[in-house]
């Protein structure tokens, strides 16, 4: 089944690409990043990033039509992953990279971006299906 003529694989490009990004500013070396004065910063860059990729991964879901369990209960598989991802990338942190460290305030600023996108995408998707 096919969603108005577009590729399955086309609507969860914007998502990968976006991984792909976080991936360089997640575990990439840390001194390359211009630095700030105020405190919790780096909070606020982990929330807007997987708050981004949850509201890409969110709409990915909703959009394409060959996995409908995926569009239906697209809010338990993208908190499923996100929260895999994040507990992936703060592992990687602390174990892995040397130039990097795992904090738990990154994983929830991480957790709470996510459900933030997520929950912005939901409202959106409601108020503009309810508008039609």
């Amino acid at each position: 089944m096919r969603s108005r003529g577009a590729s399955t694989c086309f609507f969860f490009v914007p998502p990968l690409v976006w991984t792909v990004i976080m991936m360089g500013l997640l575990l990439g070396s840390g001194s390359g990043f211009p630095g700030s004065q105020i405190a919790g910063t780096d909070l606020v860059v982990h929330f807007g990033i997987f708050g981004v990729w949850a509201f890409l991964i969110g709409q990915s879901f909703y959009k394409q039509a060959q996995w409908p369990v995926l569009k239906f209960h697209r809010g338990f598989y993208v908190l499923v992953l996100g929260v895999l991802l994040a507990a992936g990338t703060e592992a990687v942190q602390g174990f892995l990279l040397w130039s990097r460290s795992a904090n738990p305030g990154d994983y929830v600023a991480d957790v709470l971006g996510l459900m933030t996108g997520l929950l912005i995408f939901e409202r959106l998707a409601l108020s503009a299906k309810g508008g039609r």
